[in-house]
């Protein structure tokens, strides 16, 4: 029972982490957009109020998560394992491309205090995170012991 209730808050967690980068994403697109034109908006405070939300349910759910990975045995899926090696390295892309736009291209034409740097460092470390959760659950799942068939007693009969 223990472990059936530990898988259930695993992949409630991991639910969590995916609806919390979906949020970053949702809100981080729209900002990127208005950065890349040429009236450079400024982000809201309801912005960073969506993004500080989903950083910190994204790193709750982290941190939740971590040691019921380390305790739960996964099967062996060699399909589910590489997809979720393929969303965990699409996942930082996005962030990646939106710090790296704001650091290296429009740095000096923006106004980045230190709380606004915090906040984009703090959403990387979040997603990368992620991305480590779900890599190494991926590659767990490739890596697991094939189930052994059902061996018969041939001298049941």
């Amino acid at each position: 029972m223990n472990r059936s209730r530990d898988r259930i808050l695993f992949w409630c967690l991991m639910a969590a982490q995916m609806a919390g980068s979906q949020a970053l994403i949702w809100v981080g697109i729209p900002v990127y957009q208005r950065m890349h034109s040429a009236g450079g908006e400024k982000v809201s405070p309801q912005e960073i109020g969506i993004a500080l939300a989903a950083t910190a349910l994204m790193q709750v759910a982290h941190w939740l998560a971590l040691p019921l990975k380390r305790r739960l045995r996964f099967r062996r899926n060699v399909l589910l394992g590489h997809v979720l090696v393929m969303i965990g390295e699409f996942s930082l892309f996005f962030s990646a491309a939106l710090a790296t736009f704001t650091l290296f291209d429009r740095f000096g034409e923006l106004e980045l205090g230190p709380l606004k740097l915090l906040i984009l460092a703090a959403m990387l470390f979040a997603v990368s995170s992620y991305k480590y959760l779900l890599m190494s659950l991926g590659e767990a799942m490739n890596e697991a012991e094939p189930e052994a068939p059902e061996q018969t007693n041939p001298s049941a009969k």
